[in-house]
């Protein structure tokens, strides 16, 4: 059974963050992603997170999620022009829909924000340990019951993965053609796929409350941890740097700067 594990073990830089650092660093690519709606602005975004995932030498990592980040900015191009109707500057009118220049930045804002977004959750995942992240959110006072559910959904998503590889695998041995013929049928395939994923994934998460209650597990006690993590200087001014940025993210969009829309997120 193929294993995937989303945590990658490099020296880098970014591995050497603290978990509350790089957790704080996913907060601040909401807020930038989210203050600007205009391509420029939301595409160095993009363009400062994609470095951020080549410097911690994790994009081979990430190679199963490429095509559904490069669906979603290409969903994102297509649908909003035609839902965020406005501007001025008439480009094309097609079926009777007509299109702005601003409209169609304005989905390749979104493009770039949405997956922007989903590419620092997988940084911090393929950076940091589980039990790091569980951890750093205790220490930053979140309740360990909802620290430990946060913490389950994470490991649960590489073991979706690694069942996901098994179903295609037993399901190709069968002769089941997913990637062939037209789109039709590779959706008539994929339900070979996503039913057997879905009954595994939700036996999994049935099965999930016994396993802890049979381990004592008692969610309001307090606890010990193994791990140690501890802010060292580092990471002082690496969150005093995210900080000032979002500050001035907020600082700009306030006064007109990075929008295509002034009136719309």
């Amino acid at each position: 059974m193929p294993q995937y594990v989303l945590y990658v073990e490099r020296k880098t830089f970014i591995h050497h963050l603290d978990p509350r650092t790089k957790i704080f660093l996913v907060v601040c690519v909401f807020i930038w992603s989210s203050v600007f709606n205009h391509p420029l602005y939301t595409g160095f975004v993009f363009l400062a997170v994609l470095s951020l995932v080549l410097v911690s030498r994790t994009f081979t990592q990430l190679k199963l999620f490429w095509f559904g980040l490069i669906s979603l900015a290409l969903m994102s191009m297509i649908l909003w022009p035609l839902f965020r109707r406005g501007g001025t500057t008439h480009l094309a009118t097609v079926f009777g829909i007509s299109f702005t220049a601003e409209s169609v930045m304005y989905g390749v804002a979104v493009a770039f924000r949405l997956v922007a977004m989903v590419l620092s959750g997988l940084l911090l995942l393929t950076t940091t340990r589980i039990e790091e992240i569980e951890l750093a959110m205790t220490r930053l006072g979140l309740p360990y019951p909802m620290a430990f559910g946060f913490s389950a959904v994470f490991r649960f998503i590489p073991t979706m993965v690694g069942d996901g590889l098994t179903i295609l695998a037993a399901q190709q041995a069968r002769g089941v053609n997913v990637a062939g013929g037209n789109i039709f049928s590779r959706l008539r395939n994929s339900a070979a796929i996503i039913v057997p994923l879905f009954i595994t994934t939700m036996r999994r998460f049935g099965d999930l409350p016994i396993a802890i209650e049979s381990r004592g597990f008692v969610p309001m006690e307090k606890r010990s941890y193994y791990l140690s993590i501890k802010m060292r200087p580092i990471d002082f001014v690496t969150v005093a740097v995210l900080a000032v940025l979002a500050g001035l993210s907020i600082y700009l969009r306030l006064n007109g700067y990075g929008v295509v829309f002034p009136d719309v997120i």
